[in-house]
């Protein structure tokens, strides 16, 4: 196990999540003198942050991302809104934000029918969390 963001996994990182999200413009990037943070781009803007989660020897990154605008009550409307905007951010053309039961304070954010990340709100932004397991990079070449 890792503790840092070494180019192996930021190369695979960076072709899981263009393969989860459907989109090529995605790109990680690791900071200079961090090397257990990594910045993840859509195309030439910065879209979230990689971190490290080591918690009972299972290694696990998590994206981090923030929607930096004042939420509303996340009633269908308003997750189409933000589903539309997603889509146009990341080029991810068949993400969807869709409601999570009877919970109105967070939705799921999926590409196809895979659920991706939660969404939740904060008192300025939605904010959103994807947890991508060591295992999941397995497989990516």
């Amino acid at each position: 196990m890792s503790d840092q963001f070494t180019p192996d996994i930021v190369r695979k990182l960076q072709t899981y999540l263009r393969k989860a999200f459907g989109s090529q413009i995605l790109a990680v990037r690791t900071r200079p003198k961090k090397s257990d943070i990594a910045d993840v781009f859509a195309g030439d803007k910065p879209f979230g942050v990689l971190t490290l989660d080591d918690e009972d020897g299972e290694l696990t990154y998590q994206l981090s991302w923030s929607l930096q605008e004042k939420p509303k009550p996340l009633i269908p409307a308003e997750m189409q809104r933000i589903q539309m905007q997603l889509r146009e951010m990341l080029g991810a053309k068949t993400l969807t934000v869709r409601a999570r039961g009877k919970l109105k304070d967070s939705a799921e954010v999926f590409v196809a029918e895979e659920s991706l990340a939660i969404m939740s709100l904060d008192d300025d932004a939605y904010q959103f969390q994807m947890a991508i397991l060591e295992m999941d990079l397995d497989d990516v070449k």
